[in-house]
């Protein structure tokens, strides 16, 4: 993958620097969102009126040897009411060749929601209070893609990444100082974005015949001084739609990070749902997301082997959403069992949002 990367940043130096380039054009989107969530135990729920607003600056070109380029930046509004510019991302398109970009907390290509099941959200996405493990996704980090030209049959598209440094959420820039990163070394899932020096992952999807789609990723973390297990996930997802009627279905495996014999050894999640267009502006959809957490004790001395423990979260997320022009009115109820992965644990959600698009 390093090889790779280095070959792709000699085409495309060649490629920019016998190339002129146009002005390009700027523009700008965004949403306002409110919000109004009733969640928590069943006997002690608790209530909250928000409202959030992100803004996306997009600018795109063309070179004279007719690549194109394009950038984005995001302003989002953080806890706290501070606003922060995330979601960078800086593309270059370069016709048969394919397409190389770089992003910093953004590019994301896991699919653990490719299912693509829900009025609002896909599941409980949109606020899951099920505490569920989905595995990492390499926009946790600053990463370089590649992205395969549309030459594979039944629509198929094919995309790599590489994490060069995994010691923080969105890397340093030149205009911080040009501060060299320290990496890491961190293990275990409580250090679950920091789990090794650096990362690959991939990504596939098809749509073979009308209606459908499928796909899968993988993610693999490497430089970790866990000695029993090192950090790898992946998923799988298919979708069918046809008229009014959607369903889907999904996969993903997570193995963390482990020091020791005595941790977390594998989450199982599974993913499924079914949505329904009533008319052409009102949707409904229901989805079960489970994943099921093996944990193993450390080898009492004198016994055979260890003792494996498992328990099973998961979340029934059933939604409306209407749409009113440019507006959508969506009620969303989660319900959470063995929520965290402790026994007995439910929790139990109500989320209305009305956003507006622009």
């Amino acid at each position: 993958m390093k090889n790779t990367l280095k070959t792709l940043v000699a085409v495309l130096s060649s490629l920019v620097i016998s190339g002129s380039s146009f002005a390009g054009e700027l523009a700008v989107n965004g949403s306002a969102e409110a919000s109004y969530i009733i969640g928590g135990a069943d006997d002690s729920n608790s209530k909250g009126i928000g409202i959030a607003n992100e803004m996306t600056f997009t600018a795109s070109g063309e070179f004279g040897n007719g690549y194109t380029w394009g950038s984005k930046i995001a302003l989002d509004f953080a806890t706290g009411g501070t606003a922060e510019n995330d979601d960078t991302s800086l593309i270059l398109g370069l016709g048969d060749l394919g397409t190389v970009g770089l992003f910093v907390s953004d590019g994301g290509l896991s699919q653990e929601l490719g299912y693509g099941i829900g009025a609002y959200a896909v599941g409980a996405d949109a606020k899951d209070p099920s505490g569920m493990q989905k595995g990492l996704d390499v926009s946790n980090y600053g990463n370089v893609q590649y992205h395969l030209p549309a030459i594979l049959p039944f629509g198929m598209t094919f995309k790599a990444a590489y994490a060069p440094n995994l010691s923080s959420d969105d890397g340093n820039s030149i205009d911080e100082g040009n501060t060299i990163e320290t990496t890491t070394n961190d293990t275990g899932i409580g250090s679950a974005t920091k789990v090794g020096q650096d990362a690959s992952m991939y990504q596939i999807t098809a749509a073979p015949i009308d209606g459908v789609k499928v796909g899968l990723d993988y993610f693999r973390a490497d430089g970790s001084s866990a000695v029993e297990q090192q950090y790898e996930s992946g998923n799988v997802f298919v979708k069918y739609a046809s008229g009014p009627v959607a369903v889907g279905a999904g996969r993903g495996l997570i193995a963390p990070n482990m020091t020791d014999a005595a941790q977390v050894q594998l989450y199982e999640n599974t993913y499924y749902g079914v949505q329904f267009a009533v008319n052409e502006n009102m949707t409904i959809s229901a989805t079960k997301e489970k994943s099921e957490r093996t944990s193993r004790a450390a080898i009492v001395a004198g016994a055979a082997g260890s003792v494996k423990t498992k328990i099973e979260a998961d979340v029934d997320t059933f939604a409306v959403a209407y749409n009113i022009g440019g507006a959508t009115l969506a009620v969303t109820k989660s319900e959470a069992s063995n929520a965290g992965y402790t026994s007995n644990k439910e929790v139990d959600l109500t989320l209305v949002t009305l956003k507006m698009a622009f």
